[in-house]
């Protein structure tokens, strides 16, 4: 395969030129991924009703965990079942979409050209319809891209990290070379003056 057309396949789905194609940093390796598959990888980031990111770890008793995948909703965005009270189980835990449906797309193939091909409707619903479709599309894109701005500073901070490290060990090593270097000398003196000792006097 042409070297510059996978740079425009999707790593994960395969599909080939994708329309929104964004580039994540995974354990040192960029990896081109469309959007949707982009949002399923790094699921656990986001609510996957709202597709809001989350600034650190969400409290506990604000938010419903899915049974079946790293996934965390707010729980105004999926409230548990009239049924569960407080107290029970279920009342903290769901199945979150992608989990459902195995065929569910954050952003349907669809919905990547939609908007752009509507053109000109005078249908007050179908107007609806496009502003219901755009706002899930630029959701899902936003999402998409703070991800990668996420991961991105993420990798930084890890390759900072590392390279302090490397310094730090680079120079315990060149201490570690001199003191050995020293220790040489020293045994070297040490076995020249014993051999000068033990040297025979001339009468």
């Amino acid at each position: 395969m042409d070297p510059e057309s996978s740079q425009r396949q999707c790593a994960s789905c395969e599909e080939l030129e994708p329309q929104f194609n964004l580039t994540v940093i995974k354990e040192n390796v960029l990896r081109p991924l469309c959007t949707d598959c982009l949002l399923k990888e790094q699921r656990k980031l986001f609510c996957p009703i709202c597709l809001e990111l989350y600034a650190g770890p969400p409290p506990l008793e604000a938010t419903r965990i899915c049974i079946l995948c790293p996934s965390i909703a707010h729980l105004h965005c999926s409230p548990p079942s009239p049924s569960s009270s407080r107290s029970s189980f279920s009342y903290h835990f769901f199945t979150c979409p992608l989990c459902v449906n195995p065929n569910f797309s954050f952003l349907p193939k669809s919905l990547a050209t939609t908007s752009d091909q509507s053109g000109d409707n005078d249908d007050d619903d179908d107007d609806d319809d496009d502003d219901d479709v755009d706002l899930q599309k630029a959701k899902a894109l936003v999402a998409a891209a703070e991800i990668v701005v996420a991961c991105t500073e993420n990798a930084a901070a890890q390759l900072k990290e590392e390279a302090a490290n490397k310094s730090i060990e680079a120079e315990e090593a060149k201490k570690k070379a001199k003191e050995a270097l020293e220790y040489l000398e020293n045994v070297k003196e040490k076995a020249e003056e014993k051999r000068k000792a033990k040297k025979p006097k001339l009468q």
